[in-house]
């Protein structure tokens, strides 16, 4: 809505006096699903929602951000009294909160409350049977073109068995052509869409090359596993990887495919990053969906600088394809229940699928799918059970169908897939410490503190030790819940208790590490609950700039743009503290330095004579791949075990030999070999991870 349609033409408005007049019109206005605009009541004015903040939602605010400074000082932490004036400040909220919100949007009347298929029997056998038909064809755990073909008919044939006829009234909802005429006349939003867009981009591609600065074992076997596809290795299960599951290096394979360039941790970067600005479009469309586009918007943004999501995908040892497919199965299931639309419910089955073959965080989504469908039950009373039921059964046939290569491949190779299952869930390789039903219990109320507590992440793909968000996020995340829960009270809306729920049900993954509870929260194995806590986080923060607008809208515009950077700001420059100086300079203290001994290899390289590079294996020492692919040149075979040191002897070539200053055995093995070698110590940045040089002929 455009604030200048009720002036007259030969009036002049200041960019003060239109914003005004926009703000006034966001807060007395709404709009309805199909885009129609409603006037709200008019008991909602400006003056009524500024008397409605209570001052004790003043207090409740300053007591969270005490609280959550005291849970965020980990080497003094009191938590003890962190979580009381935690508790205290969500008390206070819940009766400052304003008590005069707008109900929840309701969607438009459907003619059925059910969701609407349209059953083929004859393309639902068409289904099964190529459903073993596929099964068959995937017998040797690769990816061949008719086994593709098979797997891709089986998907096609499985949507058309249940896509719905064409709707009259869905058919009405066709794109507006004159979408660009609403962007125009709603500019505000426009600007914002953007500065959001480009700081996820900044956030995404900002020193993909230096950011890790180091490559591990982990991500060396990502790489060659993108490799062994550009080479025509098409495996299904990638068995020596940490994730064995194939839809991550493909999906980096196909973004490197079309760059054009050749194959570095950069590329894969690269991809990872697409794929995390594709998932900040599903949570816009999620927030949008459950509250209104204000809370979308925020909430990929706050997606787009997160921490949290920004370095599972710099880490590339295998969830960064999780964050983009649950929110885009998220967003098929909310929307498909709300608009009772089958089309956007058959395609979150296959988005499911899909993650299936990313990583096994999501053998978690039919139980968080069961839960939603009940949640939306809980609204829609007149939905039968066996509806419920066939929801879920059409659900996961599509979901098996999505994912059948993979269950194929793990019928050949149970282990590979298993082993880091039964590893934390079982006693595969440890016994358990303790009773495993408290342990779950512990890891539960552990995990539930992610967000504003700590997590136990790794070095690889987190800042351990403190919570998975800043702090300001995490303050806005228990406004959100306090809003949310006051919200529902009132509308009874399903989405609003759908978006509650999800943050327990997205935790499962990282509590049910029973036989390694150190581990847990796991910000990677807990990453989809990420999704829930920014859209949370969002809906706090938009809640609070309604309950201060009003006021700010008699003062001026730079007031509205101060509280409005003293309220983001912080948001940004903590998150990019955090991965661009703390998980850098952490990174560097932990990780072996690979970098700096590629260097070292090619610099012998460059004195312009032939030679050869060892690196002499060590335990627990430098991964030589890692310094290959650091060099430009991962095909080449760096790694000597010492028991060969001698064989090189034939070799007349110069010869540059690296150790590590532990290894004395080898040292003299050298020097008995190699009687007028050189020896030095080559000085790191890092003193403690010194290394020996040793020259041959040169």
């Amino acid at each position: 809505m455009d604030p200048t349609e009720s002036l007259p033409e030969d009036d002049d408005l200041t960019v003060l006096e239109y914003v005004r007049r926009w703000i006034h019109d966001q807060i007395n206005v709404r709009e309805k699903p199909d885009g129609e605009v409603t006037e709200v009541s008019q008991q909602v004015h400006t003056a009524e929602i500024s008397l409605s903040v209570k001052p004790v939602f003043w207090v409740g605010l300053i007591l969270l951000v005490i609280g959550q400074i005291l849970l965020g000082l980990q080497k003094q932490s009191l938590p003890v009294a962190g979580l009381l004036m935690i508790a205290m400040g969500m008390a206070s909220l819940w009766f400052g909160m304003p008590q005069n919100e707008a109900k929840a949007e309701k969607s438009t009347p459907q003619e059925s409350e059910s969701l609407i298929f349209q059953i083929k029997p004859i393309w639902l056998m068409a289904t099964l049977a190529m459903s073993v038909v596929c099964f068959l064809l995937f017998s040797e755990n690769r990816f061949g073109w008719l086994q593709t073909l098979s797997w891709l008919t089986t998907i096609a044939c499985a949507l058309y068995a249940f896509w719905p006829a064409s709707n009259p009234e869905q058919n009405e909802r066709k794109l507006n052509w004159k979408f660009w005429l609403n962007w125009k006349n709603d500019w505000v939003f426009f600007v914002l869409v953007l500065i959001v867009a480009v700081f996820g981009l900044i956030f995404r591609l900002k020193d993909l090359a230096e950011l890790p600065p180091e490559v591990i074992s982990a991500q060396v076997e990502t790489y060659y596993s993108v490799s062994e596809i550009r080479q025509g290795g098409n495996y299904i299960l990638f068995s020596r990887n940490t994730v064995p599951e194939p839809l991550n290096y493909y999906w980096a394979n196909l973004v490197n495919f079309f760059s054009g360039k050749r194959l570095t941790m950069e590329a894969i970067r690269l991809a990872n990053a697409l794929a995390g600005l594709i998932g900040m479009g599903f949570v816009y469309g999620l927030g949008k969906r459950i509250a209104n586009r204000w809370v979308g918007l925020v909430a990929a943004g706050l997606a787009g600088v997160s921490f949290w999501l920004v370095l599972q995908e710099r880490a590339a040892i295998g969830g960064e394809l999780v964050f983009p497919l649950m929110a885009g199965a998220l967003f098929g299931l909310v929307k498909g229940l709300e608009e009772r639309d089958g089309r956007f419910y058959l395609l979150s089955a296959v988005a499911v699928g899909l993650g299936l073959m990313s990583n096994k965080i999501f053998l978690i989504f039919p139980l968080v799918a069961f839960v939603v469908i009940l949640s939306w039950k809980s609204e829609i009373k007149t939905v039968p059970p066996g509806h419920v039921l066939g929801l879920l059964g059409i659900g996961l046939l599509l979901s098996v169908v999505t994912a059948m290569p993979l269950i194929r491949a793990i019928s050949l190779e149970p282990m590979s897939y298993l082993a880091p299952i039964l590893a934390r869930v079982g006693q595969y390789e440890v016994t358990y410490p303790g009773n495993p039903l408290l342990i779950f219990l512990g890891n539960f109320l552990k995990a539930l503190g992610i967000a504003n507590w700590t997590n136990q992440g790794s070095w690889v793909d987190s800042v351990a030790n403190r919570g998975a968000v800043d702090g300001m996020t995490a303050i806005f995340f228990l406004v959100g819940i306090i809003s949310l829960l006051k919200r529902y009270r009132t509308s009874r809306d399903w989405k609003l208790l759908t978006l509650l729920l999800l943050y327990p049900l997205l935790l499962l993954p990282s509590a049910f590490a029973l036989a390694f509870p150190y581990e847990n929260p796991s910000m990677t194995r807990a990453v989809g609950a990420a999704i829930p806590v920014l859209l949370i986080a969002a809906y706090g923060i938009v809640e609070i700039f309604k309950a201060i607008i009003p006021g700010l809208l008699q003062k001026s515009l730079a007031a509205m743009v101060i509280a409005g950077v003293l309220m983001l700001g912080p948001i940004v420059g903590s998150n990019y503290n955090l991965v661009f100086q703390q998980y850098s300079n952490q990174y560097k203290r932990s990780a072996w330095n690979a970098r700096e001994m590629a260097d070292v290899i090619q610099r012998f390289y460059s004195s312009g004579r032939e030679g050869l590079s060892y690196l002499i294996s060590y335990p627990y020492w430098v991964d030589s791949r890692a310094v290959a692919i650091s060099m430009g040149q991962p095909e080449q075979n760096l790694s000597l075990p010492a028991t060969e040191i001698a064989r090189t002897v034939n070799v007349t070539l110069p010869k540059l030999f690296i150790l590590n200053p532990m290894d004395k055995n080898s040292i003299a093995e050298l020097q008995a070999v190699y009687p007028e070698g050189v020896i030095s110590t080559y000085q790191s940045i890092n003193p403690d991870k010194n290394f020996i040089l040793f020259i041959v002929g040169q």
